[in-house]
């Protein structure tokens, strides 16, 4: 085969010298690369097949259909990052993605399917990745308990907004007392600490606040006293002002455990630059995973799941699709046929031959003389 010229899409024919027969040989891993992004822009834009002039609907699912096998796994590069954040995003049949990315370029550096956010789904994700130096959280019981026993020497850094939020579900947005309109005037000072003096003045009008209020916070309501509450069937005391005391103590064991004010200590920023709140993950990739599945409502639980793989492949630092293409995904293998066993001395399950009570039945038919 040698060389003669292209036909008018471009592509390179080719003559066989001794009997003068041309043909064109197709590359099949571009053609698979070419449909592979073509699938993957209709999946992570929203662009409709009108506006990707695509062809009919069952002829596009035929013909990128195969990607839906492609697995797009994450391997993690090693590297220890300066910052790291971790959350995760709940969606239908009950599943939650954990994500973990860089806390400066964003970039996602693993993920973990697990059913809720505890310590054994976040020990599996943080197992995979060196430790930081500084960990953004929510602030969850299970992602501190994994940080603890994964990354020993990590700082954390709780998000700001979030311990605001917390603040303002125990008293209210408007509280009652005159108690929890004072506390809420620190828990709303915590996005404006910029500078460690801020942070001085902060924690020292925390402690003013509780050397005016410890002795209401500490009250007491016996159940004998009021047998009237729910609580009194089982419990026989509890704190009367329940709500502002656990308020009190959050900012307090976090002030303490220095988890509020990481981000402006200058051994930590010493090596770059600290974030205070969890808004890169959940603004930068929490977002188009939920807006996928919006836009593609109704997708199987296998094909929404690896919808929300390719979302967190793609922001990760040298995305290669092309490169994850196997033969396997274009023509996998059939699924082997589940054969039931059947004793000897048991009845057919299923047989060809006609059943007797398919064609008779053992009352008369109504409405008939016979």
């Amino acid at each position: 085969m040698r060389k003669h010229g292209r036909n008018r899409s471009g592509t390179q024919r080719w003559m066989c010298p001794s009997c003068s027969i041309t043909s064109t040989a197709r590359r099949q891993d571009r053609a698979r690369a070419a449909q592979l992004r073509e699938f993957l822009d209709r999946l992570l834009t929203g662009r409709t097949r009108e506006q990707m002039g695509a062809m009919g609907a069952r002829a596009w699912r035929k013909r990128v259909g195969w990607c839906w096998n492609i697995k797009p796994a994450i391997t993690p590069d090693g590297v220890v990052h300066h910052t790291l954040m971790a959350d995760g995003t709940h969606m239908a049949h009950g599943w939650c993605l954990l994500i973990a990315i860089d806390g400066q370029t964003g970039q996602v550096i693993d993920r973990q399917w697990c059913h809720q956010e505890n310590t054994a789904a976040c020990t599996a994700l943080f197992s995979r990745i060196p430790g930081p130096d500084v960990l953004i959280t929510d602030g969850l019981r299970g992602v501190q308990k994994a940080c603890h026993a994964c990354w020993p020497g990590t700082r954390i850094q709780r998000c700001l907004v979030h311990v605001q939020r917390n603040t303002k579900t125990d008293p209210t947005l408007k509280p009652r007392l005159q108690a929890g309109k004072e506390l809420k005037r620190p828990s709303d000072q915590l996005t404006r600490v910029h500078t460690i003096e801020e942070a001085v003045r902060w924690g020292e009008a925390l402690n003013a606040w509780h050397e005016r209020w410890k002795t209401p916070i500490d009250e007491r309501t016996m159940a004998k006293d009021d047998p009237a509450n729910p609580k009194a069937s089982h419990q026989s005391w509890w704190w009367t002002h329940q709500e502002l005391r656990r308020c009190y103590r959050r900012l307090e064991h976090l002030f303490q455990d220095r988890q509020l004010f990481a981000f402006l200590e200058p051994e930590l920023t010493a090596g770059g630059p600290v974030e205070r709140t969890t808004n890169r993950l959940e603004g930068g990739v929490n977002p188009p995973i939920k807006r996928t599945l919006l836009q593609h409502h109704g997708l199987p639980e296998s094909h929404m799941r690896r919808a929300c793989e390719w979302h967190c492949y793609m922001k990760t630092d040298n995305p290669d699709p092309a490169s994850l293409i196997r033969d396997e995904h274009h023509q996998p293998q059939p699924a082997p046929k589940r054969e039931t066993r059947q004793e000897q001395d048991e009845p057919e399950h299923y047989g060809t031959a006609i059943n007797w009570n398919e064609f008779h039945t053992p009352v008369r038919y109504p409405n008939t003389t016979l």
